[in-house]
């Protein structure tokens, strides 16, 4: 019998667990993009949806393949440096370098100029979206996180604890946060006299109160990538469209780790680790319309995003442990193993391009995403309801905003300017949803305002190659919560970004 237990725990800890993981901050991730790509697409703030002639158009509006009269072969990389503050404290800096853009566009061009007057194919990758950066925290806050895992907690028979760490993580019914705080003595059980039930006693309020030091630190690292097929073409130089077929890769970890000293001089420190990584797959369909020489309009259509995801979770926490003098005593989880199946929202777009002749060009583009038709499901493809929360007012549908220019003061120079404005997806007061059964024992999340970023760059063509710079100043903020109940920490973000783009055209 003791073999077949231990055969079975084995088992258990070698397959992980799978349960309830995800939540409408985690799905936000894949539900839209920031402005990456070629130097000359970033340069102009990414507002080429009606004028296209560039690899990355295609990412937006697959009929800018379609303008395309010669073969061509770009190749992009981009340097990122973040500098990341919160509540006023001194920035964090990360740094990383990427491949931005890589593609291919094939051109059969129809010697009778009628008609269909090219028919194109591309091969494109593009980097949607970087997730790296790092920041940290050092001040007072009123209450602690022991209050929220006390409050979840209630409820929970106190016989379920135990000793027995094994038995503990792998009994569903138990959320591992509680876990790790009965564990860690984050709270006591009790008896209400009134009822005769058994409540928790968070740590905090059993001393009384009082500030607490709250030092936090996180780290964010992954990418969202684009991998795209696109046919294209030119019917008489006035009406140009275009469709694709892409792949997503989504990867992203958030490693947490978060210090309570009380005003008794007692403390603790958690740190936890969640990644995500899959797969998933897209339509995206779109038009140009020339009715004038000088004026171009765009539109373009982008399916949902249908994802397999992965994602895997784990915590640890170290505290003085009463049982052993106050020594630093250190507990850990399992890491668990979950699938899930993520819907990312449709969105359209359309866009206005003024031609100024052979001196260049000025592009504006809108974009709308339904974000409130994010769907998550469990690895039995069961929609989750309470973790798609468009229904408790969470989620706002976001509206993007471009605009950019291109001068040429003689043709083989091109000097562009742009900016960009996208509306906040989580609506203000929006809070995470947390599981009575969660094995995650993260508890943060932030709220995204409104982002915002200027760019400009520069460009050099000589016979049929072309070399562009760009520089791209990007800001983004949000509200950050330790818990649910935390105080709020202020999070701004500002991405400096600068692209090189090498293409060829034949």
């Amino acid at each position: 019998m003791k073999k077949l237990l231990l055969a079975s725990t084995l088992l258990a800890l070698s397959i992980g667990v799978s349960a309830q993981n995800q939540n409408f901050y985690d799905a936000a991730i894949a539900a839209n993009s920031e402005l990456n790509g070629t130097a000359r697409f970033v340069s102009v703030g990414g507002a080429m949806g009606a004028l296209g002639g560039d690899a990355s158009t295609v990412s937006y509006n697959p009929a800018g393949i379609g303008v395309y009269r010669s073969s061509e072969l770009t190749l992009s990389g981009n340097i990122h440096w973040t500098n990341t503050s919160m509540g006023g404290d001194a920035p964090s800096n990360y740094i990383s370098a990427n491949l931005a853009n890589i593609a291919y566009i094939g051109t059969w061009l129809n010697p009778k100029e009628k008609g269909l007057i090219t028919l194109n194919f591309g091969i494109t990758y593009n980097r949607i979206k970087n997730l790296a950066r790092e920041g940290r925290y050092s001040g007072i806050q009123q209450g602690s996180a022991t209050q929220f895992i006390a409050r979840m907690t209630n409820g929970t028979d106190p016989n379920y604890f135990s000793d027995d760490l094994v038995d503990q993580f792998y009994n569903t019914d138990l959320a591992w946060r509680s876990i790790l705080g009965y564990q860690a003595y984050l709270f006591d059980p009790i008896t209400n006299p009134l009822n005769n039930e058994t409540v928790y006693l968070p740590y905090y309020t059993k001393i009384g109160g009082g500030n607490v030091r709250t030092n936090l630190q996180f780290s964010e690292y992954g990418a969202h990538d684009e991998y795209g097929i696109s046919i294209g073409g030119n019917v008489e130089n006035i009406f140009y469209w275009g469709m694709s077929f892409n792949c997503d890769y989504l990867y992203y970890n958030k490693r947490v780790g978060q210090q309570e000293i009380f005003n008794d001089g007692n403390a603790y420190t958690m740190h936890t680790n969640y990644a995500m990584e899959g797969c998933g797959f897209a339509y995206k369909l779109g038009f140009i319309v020339r009715p004038v020489n000088w004026l171009r309009i765009g539109a373009a259509f982008h399916t949902p995003t249908w994802y397999y995801m992965e994602d895997w979770a784990s915590a640890s926490v170290s505290f003085k442990n009463p049982s052993k003098d106050n020594q630093t005593d250190y507990k850990d989880t399992p890491v668990s193993e979950g699938q899930f199946y993520l819907e990312s929202p449709l969105s359209a777009m359309g866009s206005l391009g003024f031609v100024l002749g052979k001196f260049g060009f000025i592009g504006i583009d809108y974009q709308y995403t339904n974000s409130q038709n994010i769907i998550l499901k469990d690895s039995h493809k069961t929609p989750q309801d309470i973790m798609n929360m468009a229904s408790n007012g969470a989620i706002a549908d976001t509206h993007a905003f471009r605009i950019g220019a291109e001068f040429k003061p003689v043709d083989a120079l091109a000097l562009r300017i742009g900016g960009g404005y996208t509306m906040p997806i989580a609506k203000e007061g929006a809070t995470r949803h947390y599981y009575n059964n969660d094995v995650r024992c993260d508890m943060d999340y932030y709220n995204s305002k409104e982002s915002y970023n200027v760019t400009a760059g520069i460009g050099y063509r000589i016979d049929r190659h072309a070399v562009d710079l760009a520089y791209v100043w990007q800001v983004n903020q949000a509200d950050f919560y330790a818990y649910q109940g935390a105080d709020p920490i202020g999070l701004r973000s500002v991405r400096n970004q600068l692209v090189l783009t090498y293409g060829i055209r034949f």
